[in-house]
């Protein structure tokens, strides 16, 4: 299943490449609408968000006409577009084990907090990359209870640290979910840019993509 759906994914991607070059041929935008609504419902049953938001080849054409002017532009967008749902079916397919929290509380990202799934998505890719970015997975995974707590409390745009104050969280609570926003705001290339090295490793990072899933949990709890 995870193996046809790669291939579907790419087929996709083919057809998206194709329209917006030099390739483009009438059947195409019928085949990308059978495919796409294949691939759609594939991901969601497995609980991936799908990060293509282009329904139809014209309304993905519409888009790269006005945004890239090169063909070479096109191509890296598309292939971008997917990256992160292919690395993680990639890594299914070899069995490579997950943090123990992640698919806990990517199953709880439904309804509104779908979007999130995106986000947690990338904290992970980070953490497990051959050449893991441990500074963007503590990043990502700390948007994510921050992207968290604006759905939850329709604060959309307001930082995690003003947020959490307006929550009816436990107070001590309340200060340990701050402080990992301070982690972060503190860390040289984590939230922002820096000048030194913060030596970060597999742990600390593995530590605060935990921290956030059991944060997202107990936040959609009491929230």
């Amino acid at each position: 299943m995870i193996k046809k759906l790669i291939q579907d994914i790419e087929t996709l991607q083919g057809l998206m490449v194709a329209y917006v070059t030099n390739g483009r041929e009438d059947e195409q935008p019928k085949e990308y609408k059978t495919i796409y609504l294949k691939v759609h419902f594939a991901l969601e049953d497995m609980n991936y968000s799908d990060p293509n938001k282009y329904r139809t080849l014209e309304e993905f054409w519409g888009f790269c006409k006005s945004e890239f002017s090169s063909y070479a532009e096109r191509r890296a967008y598309t292939e971008e577009i997917y990256d992160d749902v292919i690395i993680d079916l990639c890594r299914k397919l070899v069995n490579k084990p997950e943090p123990k929290k992640w698919r806990v509380t990517n199953e709880l990202l439904t309804d509104n907090l779908e979007p999130i799934r995106r986000q947690w998505l990338k904290a992970k890719n980070f953490l497990l990359s051959d050449k893991p970015d441990f500074e963007n997975c503590i990043k990502e995974a700390t948007n994510s209870v921050e992207s968290a707590l604006q759905i939850l409390l329709e604060e959309l745009g307001v930082s995690l640290g003003r947020t959490i104050k307006k929550s009816n969280v436990d107070n001590d609570i309340k200060k340990i979910i701050s402080q990992m926003y301070g982690f972060v705001s503190n860390k040289d290339f984590v939230r922002h840019g820096g000048t030194k090295n913060q030596n970060l490793d597999f742990y600390d990072a593995e530590f605060f993509l935990e921290l956030a899933g059991i944060s997202i949990k107990y936040l959609k709890d009491k929230i």
